[in-house]
């Protein structure tokens, strides 16, 4: 009898230990739900700056800056750390992306890429097999591979700035391919976050990839009185409610009545009046 019961020990143990820590098919809560503060920081880590962001339970930073040994750093109080990745845009600086990209990963508009003027990127097409590779290499690269917790999917709101309105063709086949390499990015990294920032529309098909969804602009002064802002809240918190997806929120005014407003809903709040990179 206690030979069997030792053996069933060591399976249970073996079978805890290759279970995936963040599958949204075996959880009922989001690990993003237990964290109480965040920060955004995007800029080169200094020995100051990583102190400091030790600190917070929770840190979003550009993971090409960083090695592996400042992530292990930064996780050894329990600080969860997502690395920065760009989906919907490529921007120039990113060297080693744009050195793998195909011509057919662009998002063309009559014949001609789409390029943001102000943060010198361009806009990619998500329905591209090959784009989805060129990102999950990256993420292997500078995400995973450096121990990282997560990923932060920046940009995911283009598909319904871009599409929702102007083509609802063009804004279903960019949907679906955005639902299809969350599931190629799920299958290759289970064990990842992933929080989305922005897209209110998408997030209504994306939240079941989602530990977290970040509202940027949660502005008291601003989302309190306007009514498209109410309804994308009571969409957000039923999403919430579902328990996988905690929603982060983000102000720049109005800091006390930013961050009051967002505790009545159970957001998790973060307030910088300057910039990200400021501390």
């Amino acid at each position: 009898m206690k030979k069997w019961l030792l053996i069933m020990a060591i399976f249970t143990l073996g079978f805890l230990s290759l279970s995936p820590k963040h599958s949204f098919a075996q959880e009922g809560q989001s690990t993003l739900q237990q964290v109480k503060n965040y920060k955004i920081y995007y800029s080169a880590p200094t020995d100051r700056i990583l102190k400091k962001l030790k600190e917070y339970d929770l840190v979003v930073i550009e993971p090409q800056l960083y090695s592996k040994e400042q992530v292990q750093y930064l996780q050894e109080n329990g600080t969860i750390v997502l690395g920065y990745i760009s989906v919907m845009e490529t921007p120039t600086w990113n060297e080693l992306r744009s050195e793998l990209l195909a011509e057919h990963d662009y998002f063309k508009r009559n014949g001609a890429k789409v390029h943001y003027e102000q943060w010198d990127s361009y806009l990619m097409d998500i329905a591209s097999n090959h784009y989805h590779q060129v990102l999950i290499d990256e993420m292997e690269r500078q995400v995973s591979s450096k121990g990282m917790d997560g990923v932060f999917f920046d940009t995911v709101g283009n598909i319904d700035n871009e599409h929702l309105e102007q083509n609802a063709v063009i804004y279903k086949n960019q949907l679906d391919g955005l639902l299809a390499f969350l599931d190629k990015s799920h299958q290759n990294f289970p064990n990842l976050l992933m929080v989305q920032n922005w897209g209110m529309e998408t997030i209504q098909h994306t939240h079941k990839y989602m530990d977290g969804f970040m509202w940027e602009g949660f502005d008291y002064s601003e989302v309190s009185k306007d009514e498209w802002a109410q309804v994308q809240i009571e969409k957000l918190k039923k999403i919430q409610q579902l328990g996988k997806t905690q929603v982060l929120t983000v102000s720049t005014k109005t800091e006390h009545k930013s961050k009051n407003y967002a505790k009545k809903f159970n957001f998790l709040h973060y307030h910088d009046k300057k910039s990200y990179d400021v501390f």
